[in-house]
């Protein structure tokens, strides 16, 4: 984690972002205006949480059980204990 932060640190201070944050942006420009709309942005978001509840809905119902639920804490708290434990 803190050589990424070094690494991080190192492009923004000679002036040379990794990537480009108005680049980024202008991705969700589908119709190809220059501009992005609301419904534009809208509409990556709305993507955004449909993969995100497709992965939570582990049997695929349409759904997001009490069991489910539970897996996603659980992945949740292991994947802090490892970045904790890389992190020491």
């Amino acid at each position: 984690m803190k050589n990424k932060l070094t690494v991080l640190f190192a492009f923004c201070f000679m002036g040379a972002a990794p990537f480009s944050l108005a680049e980024e942006k202008m991705k969700l420009d589908t119709d190809g205006d220059g501009k992005v709309s609301y419904n534009e942005y809208r509409a990556s978001k709305e993507a955004a949480h449909e993969r995100q509840f497709k992965k939570m809905d582990n049997n695929g119902d349409g759904f997001i059980d009490a069991t489910e639920k539970q897996a996603q804490k659980d992945k949740m708290l292991a994947m802090r204990e490892k970045r904790k434990q890389k992190a020491e």
